[in-house]
């Protein structure tokens, strides 16, 4: 999966870790809108887990939240690059 995620507490938009049925640390580039840099997935032991942590201010958020966001907010920078 490709989702752009953006930290509502800090804004932050480019490191990531990803905890769901798996765990992964992604790097993202806003300027290309997706990810650069993804870990290799490891099995996560607690399977109901379903949040990103940001690496920056080290907050839990929902996954869905975080994603929301970062739809937002490349369809902003879009609009604004035209």
């Amino acid at each position: 999966m490709n989702t752009f995620f953006v930290c509502p507490n800090c804004g932050n938009d480019k490191e990531f870790k990803i905890f769901t049925s798996n765990f992964q640390v992604i790097k993202q580039s806003p300027e290309l809108g997706k990810r650069i840099v993804e870990s290799d997935t490891l099995p996560s032991l607690r399977q109901n887990d379903n949040y990103i942590e940001c690496q920056l201010c080290l907050e839990r958020f929902e996954y869905g939240n975080a994603a929301y966001i970062g739809k937002k907010y490349l369809q902003t920078t879009q609009r604004l690059q035209k």
